[in-house]
């Protein structure tokens, strides 16, 4: 946005492009929006001091997908792009292992009353998104680039389909550099919060980074369903800086 604000503009316009595929290639989901940005008084302040965060969704079947997103600029033109693979479980078929949503990891909350921009103002589906909670908003880091003066947000979902109420999970989150266990954190013990409906069960944690020295980590989180005796893990690369 500096480039924009320099050229002396009071707004200008992201634009949003996304699809998703399924494993065979096939369209399954797109979107086409965008956000006006306002470049002057105390929105460019803000804009310094966090990222600007963008979300959509979609309804998809069971299966595996891959999540390709552009974003362009309209004042100077830049753009950039994402993509990601996920997958949606079935949770109508016995599964060996747990099952479990993607991990979302982050540095930031946000408040719903601060938001610089909006481009759907529903609050029904505000209220049915996981990432909110108590009117604040998980902003996910695609960088996946953290300070060691921060805390890290930890947000996932495992599924109990069969479950009336929820059956007591445990989780943690581990770092390693290489095979090397640098830090973990203790066991969480999760024994409420199943939602009726969907049979997802919100697993949160607030992990701080400071015993973790810069470099490159592997980020694991692991989930034990000791009753079903399933468990589920995630891994993923991040990058800790001064």
């Amino acid at each position: 946005m500096e480039l924009a604000h320099g050229k002396g503009v009071e707004s200008t316009k992201l634009d949003f492009i996304g699809e998703v595929r399924d494993s065979k290639g096939a369209v399954q989901g797109n979107v086409r929006d965008y956000q006006e940005i306002k470049l002057k008084g105390e929105t460019v302040g803000q804009l310094s001091k966090r990222t600007l965060a963008y979300d959509t969704g979609f309804t998809l079947p069971p299966g595996s997908y891959t999540l390709k997103f552009l974003t362009r600029e309209n004042e100077t033109g830049k753009m950039g792009t994402f993509e990601t693979k996920f997958v949606v479980p079935d949770l109508t078929t016995q599964v060996k292992y747990l099952p479990i949503s993607s991990v979302v990891l982050s540095n930031q909350r946000q408040n719903l009353n601060t938001v610089l921009a909006t481009a759907e103002r529903d609050k029904r589906l505000i209220a049915q998104n996981p990432l909110v909670q108590d009117n604040q908003k998980l902003v996910p880091s695609v960088t996946r680039v953290f300070k060691k003066e921060q805390d890290m947000f930890v947000f996932l979902q495992a599924y109990q389909p069969e479950a009336q109420t929820t059956q007591p999970l445990v989780a943690s989150v581990s770092f390693y550099r290489g095979k090397v266990k640098a830090f973990e954190t203790a066991p969480l013990q999760i024994t409420e919060g199943l939602d009726a409906k969907t049979k997802a069960l919100p697993i949160r944690f607030s992990v701080p980074l400071g015993k973790l020295q810069p470099g490159r980590y592997t980020c694991q989180v692991s989930v034990l369903d000791p009753q079903g005796q399933k468990f589920a893990f995630w891994r993923a690369p991040i990058v800790m800086v001064p």
